[in-house]
């Protein structure tokens, strides 16, 4: 598990130091997280892609291993963004849920906002 420690300016209203790393390191699995979601998404596009169904339905071996490679991906990814999950719970647990509140809801207006441009888009 990463721990960041130190003091220096953060998010949190907490206790100094605590709050500020408690702070950084949110923001740090947080990116961990988009990371790992959009590797998923990214992977899932290719391999889509790769498995379309051909008029001839003959699969060379570069095929075959494209799928298996961004199937391996996905499954990494995955683990990886329920290790960031676990890492992000104990982090509520043990640094307290007021640094961490201070950042859901600027985030929470965020998504809101996102989510009323879309359906306007569409």
């Amino acid at each position: 598990m990463n721990r960041e420690g130190g003091a220096g300016a953060g998010l949190g209203s907490g206790s100094g130091p605590t709050a500020a790393a408690a702070a950084r390191k949110q923001k740090t699995l947080l990116q961990r997280v988009e990371n790992n979601i959009g590797n998923i998404v990214n992977n899932f596009s290719h391999l889509v892609n790769v498995a379309r169904v051909n008029d001839p339905p003959v699969r060379n071996s570069q095929e075959a291993f494209m799928m298996e490679m961004r199937a391996a991906r996905m499954v990494q990814a995955a683990d990886s963004l329920l290790k960031v999950v676990s890492e992000l719970k104990q982090t509520a647990i043990f640094s307290g849920f007021a640094s961490l509140n201070d950042h859901v809801e600027p985030r929470i207006v965020e998504f809101n906002q996102q989510a009323e441009k879309s359906d306007q888009d569409g």
